[in-house]
């Protein structure tokens, strides 16, 4: 019977650390980041993202140029009465295409706040690296906005004569939209077309990619081959344009704004 009980009380205390310890990664899962300073007074930012039982590491300078990349598994443990963050098959390098595997294993000990992780390193071994103590902020996504395509204002086509557009944007989630009016035609080179687009739960630095065709038939201009066909891409800003030239005689500008 005491054997029994001392049974359910060992299962029952390791299945309340193991459920503690998988609420805080995914408390921690996703990016943070914290700015130091090195010896010679060069400033540089650390950021770690962790995703389940991995995590992506990496060093960038002031001009936000990566100088130093890894990536391996991860996971969350206690050691007596503290928590201990286990950094192994780890492979780094200067860029995410020149990874190499490394023999090193880190164990920092650490403790999580709601937007605050603080990280003890290099207190594990003796390395060349100086022991230091981390404190890391979340990095918060953006706030998700609605994304209009305002206008496409067209600076030279290659259609000669009546022409029709049929233009479509998909955003980073997969959603799409399309702009086609049947009978609206156009018949200049040079014209502002005011397509109106929105695309929901579009955030800042997030990219867009987008077809445009023409064709000098109404029934063409969105199907599988039309007279002129370009594909494009661009990177979301709170207003912003890009312009295109994807053949000699075809120049466009793309305008947007979130709201």
């Amino acid at each position: 019977m005491k054997a029994s009980l001392l049974y359910f009380t060992v299962a029952a205390s390791l299945f309340f650390t193991s459920t503690l310890l998988a609420a805080e990664a995914d408390l921690l899962a996703g990016k943070w980041s914290v700015k130091k300073v090195n010896d010679e007074g060069q400033k540089y930012t650390q950021t770690v993202e962790i995703k389940q039982d991995k995590f992506a590491f990496q060093i960038a300078g002031e001009d936000d140029q990566v100088v130093f990349v890894a990536e391996g598994g991860f996971k969350l443990d206690n050691l007596g009465p503290f928590k201990a963050a286990r950094f192994f098959h780890i492979k780094a390098g200067q860029s995410a295409s020149k990874l190499e595997d490394s023999d090193e294993e880190y164990v920092s000990v650490y403790r999580l706040a709601e937007d605050t992780w603080m990280l003890a390193s290099n207190f594990d071994k003796e390395r060349q690296q100086k022991p230091t103590l981390d404190v890391y902020q979340r990095v918060k996504s953006p706030t998700a906005q609605t994304l209009v395509i305002d206008e496409i204002e067209m600076a030279d086509v290659p259609q000669g004569a009546t022409w029709f557009v049929c233009f479509e944007v998909k955003g980073p989630g997969g959603a799409s939209h399309r702009y086609h009016v049947d009978g609206k035609k156009f018949d200049k080179k040079q014209v502002t077309i005011p397509v109106a687009l929105e695309l929901a739960k579009v955030s800042a630095g997030q990219k867009c990619t987008f077809t445009l065709q023409l064709d000098d038939i109404d029934d063409d201009a969105c199907g599988d081959e039309p007279d002129n066909r370009t594909l494009g891409e661009f990177t979301v800003s709170e207003r912003g344009s890009q312009s295109y030239k994807p053949e000699d005689n075809w120049r466009y500008t793309i305008r947007w704004h979130l709201k």
